[in-house]
């Protein structure tokens, strides 16, 4: 027998990248390498291609960050360590509460970490502790960063929590608190442009408009630069990246209803474009533009060229002058200037392979990968190739998707399918692996499934990126509502495909895609005949009354998406809740969460098997304790998606299609020639 295309062991086997990084003389590449759950800290070298293994051990490895010197030092367990690649590595702090930021001053002397909700400073030369003083228990916002030092590392910046309310604060070396913020809204994300200005974003509540304010600390002025407004709720917030010349700064805005980059006069308040037309100049939500170490220029991810692409250009930050840099088929985001602005590190994936890291020169040339995410035993060239296609949605919409079928399908067979329901909301599937890793593995799983013998419509429903303001805002009013009827309709155009049995399609998705699974299931209970639920929402009263408290940049999204809150708007919020539906569900349902996720807390599962026991619903349950969001180990994952093909076996009555063909071609064998014309059944 061939030997499958991919397997469930290949597909485990993906190996992921994450915050790479160039050593400061641009010898090296850092990196966080991710082996099936097993985060090890990695520097490649740019000369030999041979990354080095700097952390030890399994335990895993949370963040890192380069010295002036070369050094690295990062948190392993908890415990932040400092080292040379390949050379010795010394623990500089390890005590009961565990280390979860820290950062370099410029100088390279100081430490800068955070652990328990505080801030320390740890001088290496001196061996010397001191802590900044904060009101509050400092913490991470989402993807930005807790803490940055201002250029001349006089000052550092941070965000924390008092009394249920997130604020930013300005503390002097010495450990002084400067400024601090007092307000109910969200400050952040935060970027240094010059010591005596700190510039950072301010969203309202609801999450409808934001205003961009320049703050000189040690002054305590503020000054208003820049307002948005957008009344059917904001998208992403980009980090400012600042100018070398310490005045201007690029923001990532979408006046003109795409995302594009602009550059900000924070002494005039000027604006101006550095970009425009169709097309997105953002690979995702968490991947901002950045300048060339002399300011000359500008590199970007966009999908001007393709919309479910993503490739790099340059733009004259003076002249304004566009140029392509990388064109590859695929996806190309994350792009970071090497310190001498010859060469770009970035993260490349296509239809064939997960992301990996990549160089180009500034020119275009040289273009090489450095790392290697697919297993040698996957066989690229028989892989499933996502097909473009638009399926019908709510309101009249065409609603963007990729389908993958198996290879070689015969005439006539008809296949069980699937509607995966991506995460995120503000995410897109893309023509290939997804940059993010989340994204990523349920790509290569619906590979995975098409191997066996099963369609995948990967849907990109309505609030999505990719498509420009209007699709993305298409959500506003009507969440897990009018998404929900996108997803369904997608289901029911899938039903229409002459390789797919109607009878036999089921739905399926992680967090925001488990949510509208949910949805689906009871909003629209005769379209699918299963339901595969992977840490969903249940109850949006319940998990937005957490999120508020724990996942406040997730709170304020939803907030402006629901416009306003329950008291404002009460239908909405009551139409978000899968829960109030559960009486109307008829299909089966399988649930897979972990205990300790930290996006969809497990509640949300015991709120689903309490509802479904009280209504008699047809539902199953695997918790695995200790498990985060996305699972992070390799053995939770093999065990979870065992359970999804039996689910699959016992619900959509699908036979994996090596033993499909088995069992044709025993029973060709068993009725002779004169017994063929039939055919035997799908797989």
């Amino acid at each position: 027998m061939i030997r499958p295309a991919i397997t469930l062991d290949d597909v485990l086997a993906i190996t992921y990248t994450a915050a790479h990084a160039w050593s400061p003389d641009g010898r090296r590449i850092g990196f966080i390498h991710d082996d099936g759950g097993r985060f090890s800290l990695r520097a490649v070298d740019l000369d030999t291609g041979i990354p080095t293994q700097v952390s030890e051990g399994d335990a895993p490895v949370s963040a890192f960050s380069w010295g002036l010197d070369g050094r690295l030092a990062f948190i392993q367990a908890g415990r932040v360590l400092v080292a040379v690649p390949g050379e010795v590595r010394q623990v500089v702090y390890d005590a009961d509460h565990p280390a979860t930021a820290l950062e370099w001053s410029p100088a390279g002397r100081v430490l800068a970490f955070s652990a328990a909700g505080r801030v320390w400073m740890l001088d290496l030369e001196r061996a010397s502790l001191r802590e900044l003083r904060l009101p509050g228990r400092a913490g991470a916002l989402d993807h930005e960063a807790a803490l940055s030092w201002a250029p001349d590392g006089s000052l550092i910046a941070a965000t924390f929590m008092e009394d249920g309310w997130w604020d930013l604060a300005v503390a002097a070396a010495s450990g002084e608190l400067l400024w601090r913020s007092h307000t109910e809204n969200l400050e952040g994300p935060f970027t240094w442009l010059r010591p005596d200005c700190l510039l950072f974003a301010c969203p309202s509540i609801p999450y409808t408009s934001r205003e961009w304010y320049s703050l000189d600390p040690r002054r305590g002025e503020l000054r208003l630069l820049h307002r948005e407004e957008e009344p059917d709720g904001l998208g992403a917030s980009f980090a400012a990246q600042p100018h070398p010349d310490g005045r201007r700064a690029v923001l990532v805005l979408r006046h003109e209803g795409w995302w594009h980059p602009y550059l900000l006069d924070t002494e005039t308040g000027d604006l101006r474009a550095l970009a425009a037309g169709s097309g997105e100049d953002v690979g995702h939500a968490y991947d901002s533009p950045r300048i060339s170490p002399d300011g000359r220029e500008l590199v970007f991810s966009t999908n001007r060229l393709n919309l479910g692409m993503r490739h790099l250009f340059i733009v004259d930050v003076q002249t304004g002058a566009l140029r392509p840099v990388v064109t590859e088929a695929g996806t190309s985001v994350e792009a970071e200037w090497s310190p001498d602005g010859r060469m770009i590190a970035f993260k490349h994936s296509t239809a064939h392979h997960a992301p990996e890291i990549w160089v180009v020169g500034r020119d275009g040339r040289g273009l090489r990968g450095l790392t290697r995410s697919m297993p040698e035993t996957v066989d690229i060239g028989r892989l499933a190739v996502p097909q473009f296609v638009k399926t019908p949605g709510a309101l009249g919409w065409e609603i963007p998707g990729y389908l993958l079928t198996p290879n070689d399908a015969p005439s006539g067979r008809r296949y069980p399918a699937l509607v995966y329901i991506h995460g995120g909301g503000m995410r897109q599937m893309r023509e290939g692996f997804p940059p993010l890793k989340a994204y990523a593995f349920f790509y290569a799983v619906s590979l995975w499934l098409a191997e066996r013998g099963v369609v995948s419509l990967l849907v990109n429903y309505r609030g999505g990126i990719g498509y420009g303001k209007t699709f993305e805002q298409g959500n506003s009013g009507g969440l897990a509502t009018l998404e929900c009827e996108d997803c369904v309709r997608a289901g029911e155009w899938l039903k229409t495909q002459p390789s797919v049995d109607p009878e036999r399609v089921g739905v399926w998705g992680l967090s925001y895609g488990g949510w509208l699974t949910l949805a689906s299931l009871g909003r629209s209970p005769q379209t699918f005949a299963l339901g595969i639920n992977v840490a969903g929402i249940w109850d949006f009263d319940r998990w937005m009354a957490w999120a508020k408290r724990s996942f406040r940049p997730a709170y304020d999204y939803f907030l402006g998406r629901a416009r306003g809150t329950r008291e404002q708007n009460p239908v909405v919020w009551d139409n978000a809740s899968p829960r109030r539906y559960v009486s109307q569900m008829r299909a089966p349902l399988v649930n897979l969460h972990g205990t300790n996720d930290e996006a969809v807390p497990f509640e949300q599962l015991n709120l689903i098997v309490k509802d479904c026991v009280a209504y008699g619903r047809r539902f199953e349950t695997h918790y695995y304790p200790d498990e985060t969001h996305l699972f992070t180990h390799r053995v939770t994952w093999r065990d979870a998606l065992t359970k999804v093909e039996a689910a699959l076996k016992q619900f959509l009555d699908y036979t994996p299609e090596a033993e499909a063909l088995e069992a044709a071609a025993a029973l060709s064998a068993a009725v002779g020639p004169a017994g063929r014309g039939g055919r035997p059944r799908a797989g």
